[in-house]
């Protein structure tokens, strides 16, 4: 059931022009600069966006701009970490093609920290569809004071999506249109 919602949400994002991308990448990342949530977090977890997903490099920059510190993913024998990123030019291709800190120290959040989760889609009570790999799921799983906001653009969300027990729950999802606060039970 997910492998659907994966294909079908995947190729709504992958049907998005470059421009169309950036722009809507834009507005999202204006919404959340300028959020409370943003301005009171002592840090940001973020990604590095690869196929298509929403592009976080303005934020990382504006990040480096004000001296909040940046966190990105690394990944290693099926297990996901976060290390700091300082610059972009010291990153380095891992699995998936996606790029990480060549040189990474873990980092371990504070109950301030703010986590940009990406996602292939979201639904409106904040559950997500990634790529299969459960890396955000097994990583979050075991921290539960996080603030998590799953960030896609508007065509990525869903009514409702399948759920699993290990699946992890966002607080709120942000497109380029609205601010989705989820009610927890």
């Amino acid at each position: 059931m997910k492998h659907h919602f994966r294909q079908f949400l995947r190729a709504r994002r992958d049907s998005l022009t470059q421009t169309e991308a950036a722009e809507k990448s834009k507005a999202i990342t204006d919404s959340l600069i300028h959020s409370e949530l943003f301005q009171k977090s002592s840090s940001l977890f973020a990604y590095l966006d690869v196929r298509g997903e929403v592009q976080t490099r303005p934020l990382i920059e504006y990040c480096f701009k004000i001296g909040k510190p940046v966190y990105v993913p690394v990944t290693r024998d099926r297990e996901m970490f976060f290390a700091e990123l300082c610059d972009f030019s010291v990153l380095t291709e891992a699995g998936y093609g996606i790029l990480e800190p060549a040189h990474p120290v873990e980092a371990i959040p504070d109950e301030n920290s703010l986590f940009i989760i990406p996602g292939v889609g979201f639904d409106k009570c904040g559950n997500r569809i990634g790529y299969g790999a459960g890396f955000y799921d097994k990583y979050l799983n075991c921290r539960s004071c996080l603030h998590l906001i799953g960030i896609c653009f508007e065509i990525q969300l869903a009514d409702e999506l399948p759920t699993e027990d290990a699946d992890v729950q966002m607080d709120s999802v942000l497109t380029e249109k609205r601010w989705l606060i989820v009610e927890k039970e």
